[in-house]
């Protein structure tokens, strides 16, 4: 503020400043639709789906009609399940997304993506430790201790292999590392992954029988800890509201096992559809 005096008079004046965009706090939207269906809007407004089930989903807020061209720029698919990699070559047809999974896996879906009006080259392979960019968002795959069978279109029995199961890292435009652990059971790649990644947010399944149960992802949190000042908010996936099977773990159950070890985490229990902000 300015005074300055002209005659008997005082104008006073009122410098604003604003912030460079630079400097303005920025942040990354997630939403959750259910099971491992997670949407992700970086900063910079670029779109990433991961395992995104809508058929057969009972918790998709959403219909296959809800996407259009321009929509999703990336989609990761931890597996070749059907709740995880879900309808990503659909939606990819659709939106014109890229998909980054695991090489196998995607060797698969450039077999099958034409068939939607899509093209083999959306389809980016990769292996674990494998990565790839969107703007400047950058994404790496790390191994997930779980399958990665398909089931053949034709309906006959038995799985095509699908590659080992994969999870990710990814890195947002202001440094905000989240990582999407898949379908993993416990492991001491998880103390591994804290140590060299750092993640401010981790994603861990709970549901339990083909994947960790709510105590041993707790644990999983311990590890994340390793050697890790920044991990601050834990998100539970792998769970079901509607239809949820009686072996299915919870997110309440999450939340009782991680007090019971004393961590210093947040629990981020998300209710489908409802967006969150994530920052370091």
């Amino acid at each position: 503020m300015y005074k300055c005096v002209l005659g008997r008079f005082f104008i006073v004046i009122t410098v604003m400043l604003t912030l460079p965009i630079a400097m303005q706090a920025s942040a990354v939207e997630m939403t959750f639709y259910g099971n491992q269906h997670f949407k992700f809007v970086s900063d910079e407004g670029k779109v990433i789906l991961i395992n995104p089930w809508v058929k057969g989903n009972k918790d998709a807020p959403m219909t296959m009609d809800s996407y259009k061209e321009g929509d999703v720029d990336l989609i990761l698919t931890t597996s070749g399940h059907g709740d995880d990699q879900g309808n990503a070559i659909e939606i990819a047809a659709i939106t014109g997304a890229t998909i980054f999974t695991v090489s196998e896996l995607g060797g698969w879906m450039q077999s099958q993506i034409e068939q939607y009006g899509g093209l083999k080259s959306q389809i980016y392979r990769g292996g674990i430790g494998g990565r790839f960019k969107v703007g400047k968002v950058s994404v790496q795959l790390i191994q997930s201790a779980h399958g990665s069978g398909v089931r053949p279109v034709d309906g006959s029995s038995g799985s095509i292999y699908g590659g080992p199961a994969s999870g990710a890292v990814i890195t947002f435009e202001n440094g905000l590392r989240v990582l999407m652990a898949g379908s993993t059971g416990l492991s001491m790649d998880l103390q591994l992954f804290g140590m060299r990644f750092q993640p401010h947010v981790a994603l861990l399944p709970i549901a339990g029988r083909y994947m960790m149960h709510p105590d041993d992802a707790a644990f999983a949190v311990k590890l994340l800890m390793t050697d890790n000042p920044n991990l601050k908010t834990v998100v539970p996936q792998h769970f079901r509201v509607k239809g949820r099977p009686p072996w299915m773990g919870t997110p309440a159950e999450f939340e009782a096992e991680i007090k019971k070890l004393g961590l210093n985490v947040d629990v981020l229990s998300p209710v489908v559809g409802k967006t969150y902000t994530l920052t370091k």
